[in-house]
């Protein structure tokens, strides 16, 4: 400091304390007092000095610190100060500068307007309101100044690549809005910080979401919930390959392939325990037999081309019809037969099914079906 802050009466000009307060106005009076003693740094047009903060409480001792730095936030935010970065109850010092238009000369607050002889105070909606001072437009070639970086670098731990990102949404935003302030950079930090804050909290749910396995299984848990709703365990073991193939082709990703798993295969015993509720007796075919819609639902879910499956039809009555055999479920027979014929149709072996699955490609069915084509324990449900 270039000269000692001796205490003195505190003075509150009349005219301003009417216009921002009788607290705002004493404690902006006793900065723009204290501004001459100070030293002076000049940066990006504005002259900016350190205030100690215990000599600011000496001189307030009526006011808590945290009154103080209320007061101090007040001020900023009407644009009669700049506060530079954040206020920190233990920080030694307070970087302030009072906003000047031309070289450091502080401005003049406005007169307050003739008070009105009524109790409430009627507002022309029609006269412009006077712009508080210090308030600017953000401008196309705006950038936030240095002290506003190295504070959401060091201390909010964000990337110079986000930070920069930022910027051009955060001006358009501005400048689109109309709005004025009397700091942008504080303005620009709090915007960059709630920005990296909520990215941080998409990084945390997208690194949740995972491809599907191709040697996945359902957890125990799901197994004995699927279980206990009485579904074949021969069913459910038969649908664990299709389940996959589905999901790696469709590349999805998901935290939690457990409840999927159980919608599935929900889904598909109900479909298929509605197209064979009705067969109970033992019967032979008819020459008129068609299958269910549900089987070709089951055949979609298992990614079966339905034009092929009705193809079969026909040969699949002049076997059973030959034979004379009776069946209970002949919808059931009619998916394996249709199955198997899929499989035998696209000539894969072993090794190419092996391939496939590990590829994800392909034909969607035929790399599993050639190895789930028994579906006899149907018959005995």
């Amino acid at each position: 400091m270039s000269a000692p802050l001796l205490e003195r009466p505190l003075l509150v000009s009349p005219t301003l304390a009417a216009t921002i307060g009788l607290e705002g106005a004493l404690l902006y009076q006793l900065l723009a007092e204290w501004q001459p003693l100070l030293e002076s740094r000049p940066r990006q047009g504005q002259d900016w000095h350190l205030l100690d903060r215990q000599r600011l409480e000496e001189q307030l001792p009526f006011w808590q610190s945290s009154e103080i730095d209320r007061q101090l936030q007040q001020l900023h935010d009407q644009g009669l100060i700049i506060i530079g970065g954040a206020l920190i109850s233990n920080a030694r010092n307070i970087r302030f500068a009072l906003p000047s238009r031309q070289g450091g000369t502080a401005p003049k607050p406005r007169p307050a307007a003739p008070a009105a002889t009524t109790r409430s105070p009627v507002i022309n909606s029609a006269r412009p309101q006077q712009p508080v001072p210090g308030r600017q437009l953000i401008s196309a070639e705006w950038r936030p100044d240095p002290a506003a970086i190295e504070y959401l670098t060091r201390f909010g731990r964000i990337s110079s690549e986000f930070i920069d990102a930022c910027l051009p949404e955060f001006i358009a935003h501005y400048r689109e809005s109309g709005e004025a302030r009397s700091s942008w950079s504080s303005t620009f930090s709090q915007y960059v910080s709630r920005r990296w804050k909520k990215q941080q909290y998409a990084d945390i749910e997208q690194a949740k979401n995972q491809p599907i396995d191709s040697d996945w299984r359902p957890s125990h848990d799901a197994l004995d919930i699927l279980l206990r709703d009485n579904i074949s365990q021969h069913f459910i073991e038969d649908a664990i390959p299709e389940f996959i193939l589905y999901w790696r082709e469709r590349g999805t990703l998901d935290s939690n392939w457990n409840s999927r798993f159980l919608q599935h295969i929900r889904l598909q015993w109900a479909r298929y325990t509605n197209a064979v509720s009705h067969e109970q007796a033992f019967v032979p075919i008819s020459n008129n037999w068609q299958p269910s819609p549900e089987v070709f639902e089951i055949l979609r879910m298992a990614r079966i081309d339905a034009d092929f499956a009705r193809q079969q039809v026909a040969e699949f009555i002049l076997f059973w019809r030959d034979s004379g055999q009776a069946q209970r479920s002949w919808n059931t027979k009619f998916l394996q037969h249709v199955k198997y014929r899929w499989a035998h149709s696209h000539q894969l072996d072993k090794h190419d099914a092996r391939q496939q699955r590990a590829s994800g490609s392909g034909q969607a069915a035929t790399g599993f079906i050639d190895k789930h084509t028994d579906r006899s324990w149907a018959d005995g449900l």
